[in-house]
């Protein structure tokens, strides 16, 4: 299925996710589980919801149901037409708890189509060169050595390339969008999601918006910020610093030492991330990929 075909149906998701007329006037609102622009439940100002609580649970059955059913080219066929279908929820207002839902389906769909070792219209092919190394190569695509290695079914640390090997590549480099209101940081391979977390921002709203890059990236931040036995261990296992940007600098990714403050406004100002999550982010992307912070 081309990229162009695959398009139309991601733009038709919304259709089938609607429903007739009569189960969405059926259904219960969502609305006054939304989070508001201040980060407060049902908060005035909160843009009205595309689905109910019931239509979610109808992708949802739907959608993993046509892809355990399935199998060959039909698998492929229903796992695309799955991902149009919850693509067009997670880009939507969702309650946390929905939105939450709608990942752990999401996730194992884009384990199949983008990151696993299988070859598609999602990736190209690049045969290495002499002079070649996997980390010349990760670096002039745009994404993380541990990404490069796990797209191939290569050990993590591996040294031996051969010339003429083929290796598989994302089409396009990751990019991070996050839209605070609805806590969520999504990364892209171009156009194309392929995971969504759900985070934290800034008290009283502090984490500025706009577009910048990734500028450095560590392992165990707040050990070498502030030593091993610091009593506030906000950041935790990984960091993902960003450029200066808003005309503000220090703000990053990083996990953290209290995942029951996830999803808030309840950071310094950084994006804060479970632990898992952002140890996933991490080897996705690597410094110089775009990030841009939404209202």
């Amino acid at each position: 299925m081309g990229g162009a075909v695959f398009l139309a149906g991601a733009c038709l998701g919304g259709y089938f996710l609607m429903g007739s007329p009569n189960a969405a006037t059926a259904d219960a609102s969502i609305a006054g589980a939304l989070p508001g622009p201040a980060g407060e439940q049902g908060a005035p100002g909160t843009a009205a919801p595309v689905v109910s609580i019931s239509q979610i649970d109808r992708a949802l059955a739907e959608v993993q149901g046509s892809i355990a059913a399935s199998e060959g080219d039909a698998r492929e066929k229903s796992l695309r037409d799955g991902y149009a279908r919850l693509v067009s929820l997670l880009e939507g207002p969702l309650p946390v708890t929905e939105r939450e839902r709608v990942i752990q389906a999401f996730h194992p769909v884009t384990d199949e189509l983008f990151l696993s070792s299988v070859h598609n219209e999602f990736s190209v092919n690049y045969v290495a060169r002499s002079g070649d190394s996997y980390e010349k190569i990760a670096r002039g695509a745009g994404v993380s050595l541990n990404l490069l290695t796990d797209l191939n079914n290569l050990p993590r640390g591996a040294k031996n390339l051969q010339v003429g090997q083929n290796l598989k590549l994302p089409k396009a480099p990751p990019r991070i969008v996050v839209r605070k209101t609805e806590y969520c940081a999504s990364v892209y391979f171009g156009n194309w999601m392929v995971r969504q977390y759900v985070v934290a921002h800034g008290k009283n709203n502090n984490t500025p918006v706009g577009k910048t890059t990734i500028k450095d990236m560590g392992i165990d931040p707040e050990k070498s910020a502030r030593g091993p036995n610091d009593p506030v261990a906000e950041m935790k296992l990984r960091w993902i610093g960003l450029n200066k940007y808003n005309d503000r600098t220090g703000f990053g990714f990083h996990g953290t030492q209290y995942p029951e403050s996830i999803p808030g406004q309840t950071s310094k100002g950084c994006i804060r991330m479970r632990d898992e999550d952002v140890v996933e982010l991490y080897d996705i992307v690597r410094p110089g990929n775009e990030v841009e912070i939404r209202a």
